[in-house]
């Protein structure tokens, strides 16, 4: 007889029913989330449902599907909200990934910095979170990345995030959790030393979100 946990275990599994697939002689371990997750049953469920029932320009219409989807994506904005802990449901834009926000925010905040304009990114940064501020540079103008580099642990040196600071500091962007180390980053006293600065902030929150909520407004 199964165990409370063990039921709640296997309820979770159930929802993903790529975990009850046979790999050889033993059911399949997926250990890649980091590069992509498996899909919950429920998830695909309700956008087959959109699909099929309520598909419609989001606030675009006053007809009875246009008013239902809405009302569905504002629904799942303010479940959004709630989850990470925003004050506002204007805070919660949706994108088709990560890599495309921060894409977003790049190319939105960089395009009137001026030469020499410098952001401070951390040595365990994902791509995404490099060659956008890279490609800042196409548009004519010089962008420079300082790195904080990590120790022999994986842990951030903070000491030298303090000291990276200078009148051409534009941006800090980091990520919370490392895809490769694992590594949490104190994303806290990032976010503090950047605004005692007047710097914003961008935190790659991909890694972390389904395990935290962390206040780094601004």
């Amino acid at each position: 007889m199964n165990t409370p946990s063990e039921n709640i275990i296997n309820s979770i599994r159930a929802q993903f029913p790529a975990l009850g697939i046979s790999v050889g002689k033993h059911k399949l371990v997926y250990l890649d989330n980091t590069a992509t997750s498996q899909t919950p049953q429920r998830v695909v469920e309700a956008i087959d449902r959109a699909y099929y029932n309520t598909k419609a320009n989001v606030h675009r219409g006053v007809h009875t599907l246009s008013q239902q989807m809405t009302l569905l994506q504002e629904e799942a904005r303010e479940k959004a909200r709630a989850f990470i802990n925003a004050p506002s449901v204007q805070e919660i834009i949706f994108t088709r990934g990560t890599t495309e926000a921060i894409n977003l925010v790049a190319s939105c905040i960089g395009r009137d910095w001026p030469d020499g304009a410098e952001v401070i990114v951390t040595e365990m940064e994902h791509h995404s979170n490099i060659v956008p501020w890279q490609l800042l540079s196409r548009l004519g103008r010089e962008i420079k990345l300082r790195v904080v580099p990590t120790d022999e642990r994986g842990v951030l040196d903070m000491n030298t995030y303090r000291n990276l600071f200078n009148s051409n500091t534009a941006m800090v962007a980091a990520t919370h959790v490392s895809n490769v180390l694992g590594t949490v980053n104190p994303v806290k006293e990032i976010a503090a030393e950047a605004r005692a600065h007047g710097v914003p902030v961008l935190i790659d929150g991909a890694q972390a979100i389904s395990h935290r909520a962390v206040d780094v407004q601004d």
